[in-house]
């Protein structure tokens, strides 16, 4: 294949800005939010690339020059109600080699055969495993839906977020988390379903609200971060009067539990809106911890070596949880302190299991021909290792 032909990003949706951040537009009235998530996992995917010519292309569309190969950004693509027809439209109208980094299964429990019966789930990973050397996959769940579906060449590297900073983050609890001074941080979901992304919105909710209630009760500073949603932009956004946000606010406590002792003052002086990627690692570097509920809203903080907590609801999130080794509670069990249990946990297991992902995601873009940033060893530079945290 020629060295001239371009690379294809496939389903690469984030907006490139100055200085190699990358970000969103702000939606206006009644369009869609971007997914917060999906432009970090787009960021850095990009920079663990050599950079090169590159053409974007999106499922459904076709490439309008040949590419010499492709790097197809994952995501929650394997689920019952993902377009793959689309999607197979698109990578076998590449005609090119195929790098499938981060692919994900979503299913609201654990059974690995929800897509046994979906012809579209099948014909979508034959041409990822005939495309690839391998298929990089996020966790043991999603290799055991993916090898059902006839795939035999994946490597479990999680999800490639996780090293934006193009190495491996040594998590710890820091003294700080000890005290009653701590800086905490809490993920949001209050948009909470039954849906793929959901088992149980009822108990996802009353767990999320004792998590707020917590970080309000517990420590010295609070941070509430939206990631999304319409009613969680508008509380956060201080462009707007006091008054919408408040009502914006009282929306959405109204799903929450009848017991709960939240304000809409308090999501309003607490909530925050990010606008690109490193506006989010700046504020999550501010924190002793994080808790909550979203998956990349707590590992932007996990990125840069901040412990976590999570609380689980559907089977993306649990087999985060298992691959590295994190804290966490299923949204049905009784409650716990997560300080107490961010404390209490061995961070040099979540260290291990994160260096095994992070060699596999090396292996992983080496066998299938991709030029990387990434270090074979993933030692952290001099400059970066006294603290782990992003700065611009």
């Amino acid at each position: 294949m020629s060295t001239d032909r371009p690379l294809a990003l496939v389903h690469f949706n984030h907006l490139e800005l100055p200085d190699g951040d990358a970000g969103w537009r702000t939606p206006g009235p009644g369009e869609r939010h971007p997914n917060y998530g999906d432009m970090l996992v787009c960021a850095a995917v990009v920079r663990q690339l050599v950079p090169t010519d590159t053409v974007r292309v999106m499922f459904g569309s076709e490439t309008v020059e040949p590419v010499r190969s492709a790097v197809l950004r994952g995501s929650t693509y394997l689920s019952r109600k993902f377009d793959y027809e689309q999607a197979v439209h698109t990578l076998e109208a590449l005609d090119a080699p195929i790098a499938a980094v981060g692919l994900g299964a979503q299913s609201p429990g654990d059974d690995v055969s929800f897509l046994d019966d979906v012809p579209g789930a099948h014909r979508f990973v034959k041409v990822l495993t005939e495309r690839s050397a391998s298929i990089s996959v996020r966790g043991d769940f999603t290799a055991a839906v993916l090898e059902r579906l006839g795939a035999s060449n994946v490597r479990v590297t999680g999800c490639p977020s996780l090293f934006y900073l193009l190495e491996p983050p040594r998590v710890s609890a820091p003294d700080a988390l000890r005290h009653d001074e701590r800086r905490l941080g809490v993920s949001l979901k209050t948009g909470a379903r039954k849906n793929r992304f959901c088992r149980n919105p009822a108990a996802t909710l009353r767990k999320q609200n004792r998590a707020i209630e917590f970080a309000l009760n517990s420590s010295s500073s609070v941070t509430l971060f939206q990631q999304g949603t319409p009613q969680e932009h508008t509380v956060a956004d201080p462009t707007l009067p006091r008054a919408t946000r408040i009502a914006a606010a009282a929306a959405i406590l109204e799903r929450f539990p009848a017991s709960s002792r939240l304000r809409p003052d308090d999501l309003v002086d607490h909530m925050v809106t990010v606008r690109s990627v490193h506006d989010w690692l700046n504020r999550a570097a501010e924190l002793d911890a994080m808790i909550g509920l979203r998956f990349h809203g707590n590992m932007i903080a996990l990125t840069q070596g901040v412990p976590c907590f999570y609380y689980v609801y559907d089977s993306r999130i649990t087999e985060f949880c298992h691959l590295y080794r994190l804290p966490y509670l299923e949204v049905e069990q009784p409650w716990v302190n997560p300080v107490t249990a961010m404390l209490e946990h061995d961070w040099d297991d979540t260290n291990r299991a994160i260096q095994r992902c992070y060699d596999e995601l090396v292996a992983f873009y080496e066998e299938n021909g991709v030029q990387h940033t990434l270090t074979a060893a993933g030692h952290r530079d001099q400059r970066s290792s006294a603290t782990g945290r992003w700065s611009e």
